[in-house]
């Protein structure tokens, strides 16, 4: 027997408004590794899942599969960015983050070691009290987990041209984490 739902700890990459209330909701777990929900009704005001749908929240996500994306149909915080709004500087890391881990990642199951990595990073960036060269460590150990060189080794300068390179396709949030290698 097929299983119609599911349930994961995931962070929200980013989110993609649809329609008058929904939301596309792009997900990175240990189990799915990246994947796509909709989350229905999400934009209204009186929506309980609106906060917890930010990007960089960890969440518990309740799914339904369908014959296109699955359905958000619940979803519940486990860790949440909120005390990163108060800092420019974390929103810029996080977001970057978050694009190069969006770029990077595809539809795999990801092993827990890869996955505590991300995590472990996006709490670096969260705690305020890491180095920039601390974070592009975790960053080069991430790129090294799955499977590519460093980027000295590549030839490049930076890891922003570096993930550009691998990806096809330019990162365009702040050059914050990545400006050099």
């Amino acid at each position: 027997m097929v299983e119609r739902s599911f349930i994961c700890q995931a962070v929200v990459l980013k989110r993609t408004s649809i329609g008058e209330t929904d939301r596309v909701v792009t997900l990175l777990s240990q189990e799915y590794g990246k994947f796509a929900a909709v989350a229905k009704g999400v934009r209204k005001l009186s929506s309980t899942k609106r906060a917890l749908i930010e990007p960089g929240n960890i969440i518990k996500a309740y799914c339904v599969k369908t014959k296109s994306w699955p359905l958000l149909t619940q979803a519940s915080l486990v860790d949440d960015t909120a005390h990163a709004r108060e800092s420019l500087s974390q929103i810029k890391q996080l977001h970057q983050l978050l694009e190069i881990l969006d770029q990077l990642f595809v539809e795999l199951e990801l092993d827990r070691e890869l996955f505590n990595l991300i995590l472990t990073t996006r709490s670096l960036i969260l705690d305020q009290r890491s180095s920039i060269s601390f974070i592009r460590q975790h960053l080069e150990q991430i790129i090294a987990s799955l499977g590519y060189q460093s980027a000295t080794q590549a030839g490049f300068e930076n890891l922003t041209d570096y993930i550009t390179s691998l990806t096809n396709r330019k990162i365009h949030s702040f050059e914050y984490l990545t400006p050099k290698a």
